[in-house]
């Protein structure tokens, strides 16, 4: 709605030389970006601050089932984040370049895609990997290495970051039409398959979930022996 009414309506987004370009999106993009690296390392400095403080006491079930389900939260808030970043956001950008020919790198869409929603994805792995390294060390603790899992979904927003910067160069000095199947596109799939290392979250905590059931029903088994 912002870019609509702002780069469409009242011209603002349509020259990047203009003043009404500088207060309406050059400041927006100036805003992202601190909003983006304060908001990623308040984050994660708490996770690992209060992490620390709690790897190395004894968890109870109750306490172990809760913070999986925690975890299964931010999981899914990951997804979320991950598939706007790759779906919508891309696709409304080549539908607004499509349009207009971009003066620069900094376009409307670029402002709010490639320096809010893709930060976001790192913001959002990165801090998921930490929630589960200090909350869940039965799954994610540091005797169990650094989980291909994580690795992989990690590596896919990175990438995507990465790829920006390719795109711009391939769109400036190759193919300045914004066309879906350009081949400096082709990158973005390897994206996709590295996200899909997020299944493996879902599956490597129901996993423990089922072990956390199979010790109570022995613990319920030796109590009903001994009474």
């Amino acid at each position: 709605m912002y870019q609509q009414f702002y780069a469409w309506y009242n011209e603002a987004g349509l020259n990047a030389a203009s003043p009404d370009f500088k207060k309406y999106w050059f400041s927006l993009f100036v805003i992202l970006v601190l909003l983006a690296g304060a908001i990623s390392v308040a984050w994660w400095g708490w996770l690992v601050i209060t992490g620390r403080k709690l790897i190395d006491k004894p968890v109870s079930r109750n306490e172990e089932v809760r913070r999986i389900a925690v975890f299964w939260g931010l999981v899914a808030a990951t997804s979320l984040t991950l598939y706007f970043m790759a779906s919508f956001f891309p696709n409304q950008d080549g539908v607004w370049h499509q349009t207009l020919v971009r003066d620069t790198a900094l376009t409307p869409s670029h402002i709010v895609m490639f320096f809010w929603a893709f930060p976001l994805g790192i913001t959002m792995t990165v801090g998921t990997y930490l929630y589960g390294r200090y909350r869940l060390p039965a799954v994610y603790g540091p005797e169990k290495g650094f989980p291909w899992s994580f690795f992989f979904l990690i590596a896919a927003s990175i990438t995507e970051m990465m790829q920006v910067a390719m795109n711009e160069w391939g769109h400036s000095l190759w193919i300045t039409e914004e066309i879906f199947a350009a081949p400096f596109h082709w990158p973005f799939v390897t994206y996709g398959w590295l996200a899909s290392g997020i299944f493996a979250l879902w599956a490597e905590t129901a996993g423990r979930l089922l072990q956390l059931e199979e010790q109570e029903a022995e613990k319920a088994t030796v109590e009903a022996s001994a009474a």
